[in-house]
């Protein structure tokens, strides 16, 4: 059984995918919700969401306590972190809210500017 550091990189790595399929649709936010069992990613465009990904099933819960983790959700509804996606620096802004009795995620990302010399 793989240990906790492990299920985290794994966690993480999906993670990663997930927000840099987001950026690589050129889309800004993402919202992560329960559907049946199944933790889909759907890709927002303003107020309409499109189902994009599914969360494979043995990793859903560790991307969800990583997700936590990073963003330091464990005692307020919102949060940032930063990250590298497809080689550049990203701010994450991440906010949980109660989806018929579930937790759900509204991600955010925005690329960091790149300071002037």
């Amino acid at each position: 059984m793989p240990d906790n550091t492990e299920n985290s990189d794994t966690a993480f790595r999906e993670l990663v995918r997930v927000l840099e399929e987001a950026v690589q649709a050129g889309v800004t936010s993402i919202g992560l919700e329960y559907q049946g069992r199944d933790l889909i990613v759907f890709h927002q465009a303003g107020m309409v969401g499109l189902g994009a990904a599914r969360i494979p099933h043995e990793s859903q819960q560790e991307v969800i306590e990583e997700l936590v983790k990073r963003a330091g959700l464990s005692r307020k509804s919102k949060g940032n972190f930063r990250i590298q996606l497809l080689g550049k620096d990203y701010e994450v802004t991440v906010k949980e809210y109660d989806s018929f009795g579930e937790s759900a995620f509204t991600i955010t990302q925005k690329k960091k500017a790149q300071p002037r010399k």
